[in-house]
């Protein structure tokens, strides 16, 4: 079970997801990952692991 998650809806059904096993954004349906580029989940991903750390940094003050 990942310690960290974050999960992106659009009309009730997830459209990105990351977690801090994968520590990658990843697509959950074909019109994303059909229309975006891989620079665009790079991005995606680094900010994710930033929330990460920034959540887990929060937690142990």
């Amino acid at each position: 079970v990942p310690q960290f998650v974050i999960v992106g809806y659009v009309d009730g059904e997830v459209f990105v997801r990351y977690d801090s096993e994968t520590r990658r954004m990843e697509p959950r349906v074909d019109w994303i990952a059909d229309n975006e580029k891989q620079q665009y989940w790079d991005e995606q991903t680094n900010i994710a692991q930033s929330e990460q750390q920034i959540y887990r940094v929060n937690l142990e003050t």
